[in-house]
């Protein structure tokens, strides 16, 4: 039996099952590999009429059945291989060559997802739709942009926006706010919608554009990249947007990641630098690591900080003055 013949008899949902991960009907879950309590830290998907995975965070990577119990279980290919019924090997040749084979393929397969994710990328930055969505955001997107605390000027500085009518899972339709992700040269990198109505409590977000990967951290200031005088990192771009706004201060930059199982992404960016992280509630034991990581700071408040911010009415020098008391951790 070939390589292609064990993968396709092979239920992803069932391995994944059998590793202690439940996902749900689309594929999200808890990583079984490395743990933790992210219910949207692993996905399990098709592409091209595959089913593959991917973890969101830590370093378990992604790929297919066999790459899955190959960090699952800490084995090499042959082990895997042999564990997911593929014919005992007792020809040391012949598995090399199943192993070089299967490796070829995944660089062509990765060559090709690449150029489709560079053609998909320059089609959303030509059509440029985060200016139409906001130049056409209605009265009810700017009162609520403005509710969270980003007035119509930094609604601006930020490009946010919304659409009337975003349908998701084929048939769903919401009103969405959106959330333009640009690169350090302020090149568009993706749109997030925010859902107004999700199906799911906790499935909140979507992109403009699908197959382009794990949303990258929001850059509040693109140019600075990961740099300044003080770098602040949070959970979630509209927190970093709002703690930015508060701030008002021209050399920290204030990073939001996608969750907090995005943390350990940034990690490698910040070494060296003088950060302060802010978690969320129930988000501290991924900050603490971070902020460990780096060298950092941690910064706790009551609630979320752009709650925070908002029922405190917090003044700029003061919400500073907070910032440089973080305590090292």
């Amino acid at each position: 039996m070939n390589i292609e013949s064990v993968l396709a008899k092979t239920e992803l949902f069932e391995l994944v099952r059998l590793a202690g991960g439940n996902p749900d009907n689309h594929g999200r879950c808890a990583c079984p590999i490395h743990g933790g309590t992210d219910t949207n830290a692993f996905h399990i998907y098709r592409e091209a009429g595959k089913q593959k995975w991917k973890c969101f965070s830590g370093d378990c990577g992604s790929g297919d059945a066999l790459d899955f119990v190959q960090k699952w279980r800490s084995w090499d290919f042959k082990q895997s291989y042999e564990f997911l019924g593929g014919e005992k090997q007792t020809d040391p040749a012949e598995m090399k060559r199943l192993a070089d084979e299967r490796h070829e393929k995944a660089r062509l397969e990765l060559e090709d997802k690449q150029r489709r994710m560079d053609a998909a990328r320059r089609e959303l930055q030509v059509a440029e739709k985060h200016l139409i969505y906001h130049s056409t955001m209605k009265e009810w997107a700017r009162n609520t942009w403005t509710d969270r605390g980003l007035d119509e000027g930094m609604q601006s500085f930020f490009t946010l926006g919304a659409c009337d009518d975003f349908v998701i899972n084929e048939n769903y339709h919401t009103p969405t706010l959106t959330i333009p992700i640009f690169g350090e040269q302020r090149n568009l990198l993706n749109i997030k919608h925010r859902l107004m109505n999700p199906q799911k409590p906790n499935d909140k977000y979507r992109p403009e554009t699908s197959g382009l990967g794990a949303f990258p951290p929001l850059l509040a200031v693109p140019e600075m990249g990961y740099d300044g005088g003080l770098i602040v990192v949070v959970e979630g771009e509209i927190k970093a947007m709002v703690t930015w706004a508060r701030l008002d201060i021209s050399d920290i930059q204030v990073i939001g990641v996608a969750g907090k199982s995005a943390f350990p992404k940034v990690s490698n960016e910040l070494k060296g630098k003088k950060v302060v992280v802010i978690p969320d509630p129930q988000g501290e034991k991924e900050a603490y690591e971070l902020a460990r990581a780096v060298n950092g700071r941690v910064l706790n408040v009551p609630n979320k900080i752009d709650d925070f911010l908002l029922s405190t009415n917090m003044s700029s020098n003061n919400f500073y003055s907070m910032i440089r008391q973080a305590r090292n951790v």
